[in-house]
């Protein structure tokens, strides 16, 4: 009886998904209808929005420019990698689709993206950091829109007030010199925190970067093992768990759920409510319109793995691909070879107020950069210590359970190993099911070559 519940309830799962697939196809995104002449158009999906998607609307245009065989066709929209595999599963994917390059081992143990031909450009084309996250061994996967790393970005006015020399000394070198910067920047009251020196939790966004600090990882891709629990990962959310015990649990979620004038994530940076935060390049281009009179610098967070001159932090990519069924794929291959140009990928990676990806960066890219610290975020780039999230294709669930993890870690009084222990646990069981899953599939596993 179980057995037929189950056949049913994955039937009508299935009858859904191909609902709703057909669905996209029928009522999906359409190209304009204003094409010149005879061109051969390209839908390219992107899920950029405002000044982010017109930066790339200028490498759309160019392309377009460029020639007179191709048009590319630019689309907008929320949602895209959902929105994406129903397309291909549907039969009618776009030529050209942006995602993020945590997306990468999911479509291509998939099969639903097609490897890369770009001629001109490998490996070595890209920052050593950045080849891990578009490349499969030799295959390409991906071309890289933009790239983005992470970084300390510090209110140096806090600095001067509390008499903490960065002039002369430079940045912190190691993580007890920044720990100890802390509390000269924390100003704590009769009301409770009024000044944050430094919060791991704010924004909160990069919950899975620690580990890396520490020489940790999250997966190992040659056993395909879960290594949430190893001593390096423990030393590290020892280290994030004492970041809140240095302010109390309490005083943090009153500092924290304070009204300001300011809605956005960045609010306690922007207000001065806090000294330091991590962040990514973009918040340059967000000081300079919300807070023009905020004096700031961006350093890489030092750690106990890594360098001053090859520094640690973690990595996240835009990327391009070809998705498998595109009605024009060497076109679309065509297109993507052309916004890895150097002169596109500086462009649009200025105006994103990033680093550029590439190994080769002109002189007229630093000179014009919107984010006067590039030089930090482009240093975690080039450096063997640079890392992006575990290159396996259960990785949202892997999140997920992390995330519930350091949730515990951070709000509660738990022992960090117990916990990491049962991360590691709920972990082992995903990976598990997603081995059983592939063999009924016959997929090959992500980063696994015949």
């Amino acid at each position: 009886m179980r057995e037929s519940s189950g056949r049913s309830i994955g039937f009508v799962l299935l009858c859904g998904i191909a609902v709703l697939a057909v669905g996209y196809v029928l009522f999906g995104p359409r190209p304009t209808s204003d094409i010149p002449g005879d061109r051969i158009v390209l839908n390219y999906w992107e899920k950029w929005t405002g000044t982010e998607a017109a930066a790339m609307q200028q490498v759309v245009d160019a392309f377009n420019a460029s020639q007179d065989r191709i048009h590319v066709n630019y689309l907008t929209m929320s949602s895209i990698d959902e929105k994406a595999m129903l397309s291909i599963a549907g039969g009618a994917p776009p030529d050209v689709l942006g995602l993020w390059s945590f997306n990468l081992p999911f479509y291509a143990q998939s099969d639903a993206i097609l490897p890369l031909e770009l001629p001109g450009i490998d490996a070595a084309s890209y920052a050593p950091a950045v080849r891990p996250l578009v490349f499969d061994g030799d295959r390409q996967l991906a071309g890289v829109n933009t790239c983005s790393s992470v970084a300390v970005y510090v209110n140096l006015s806090h600095l001067d007030r509390a008499g903490l020399d960065y002039r002369n000394g430079g940045p912190p070198r190691t993580l007890e010199q920044f720990d100890a910067m802390i509390p000269h920047l924390s100003v704590v009251g009769s009301d409770g925190v009024e000044q944050a020196g430094f919060l791991h939790m704010d924004p909160g966004w990069w919950h899975w970067c620690w580990p890396g600090y520490f020489g940790g990882r999250l997966y190992d891709l040659e056993t395909d093992t879960a290594t949430i629990d190893s001593p390096e990962n423990i030393a590290a959310f020892t280290w994030f768990q004492n970041g809140q015990r240095r302010y109390g649990r309490d005083a943090l979620r009153r500092f924290q759920s304070a009204p300001t004038d300011n809605p956005s994530p960045y609010r306690n940076f922007l207000t001065g409510r806090l000294s330091m935060t991590i962040q990514g390049p973009w918040l340059a281009r967000v000081i300079a319109e919300s807070a023009p009179e905020l004096q700031w610098e961006a350093w890489p967070l030092p750690g106990p793995a890594g360098s001053p001159d090859e520094p640690t932090g973690p990595i996240e990519c835009d990327v391009l691909v070809v998705p498998r069924g595109a009605p024009h794929p060497a076109e679309a291959m065509e297109f993507i070879a052309f916004t890895q140009r150097q002169d596109m990928v500086e462009l649009v990676s200025s105006l994103h107020a990033k680093p550029s990806p590439l190994m080769q960066v002109s002189p007229d890219f630093y000179f014009n950069h919107p984010n006067s610290s590039i030089a930090a975020h482009e240093a975690i780039l080039h450096s063997p210590n640079g890392f992006g999230t575990p290159p396996v294709a259960t990785w949202p669930e892997l999140n997920a359970s992390l995330t519930a993890g350091v949730d515990r870690i951070w709000n509660g009084d738990e022992d960090v190993a117990t916990v990491l222990g049962e991360v590691q646990a709920e972990v082992e069981s995903q990976l598990e099911r997603a081995r059983i899953r592939r063999e009924r599939r016959g997929q090959r596993r992500f980063g696994v070559r015949p």
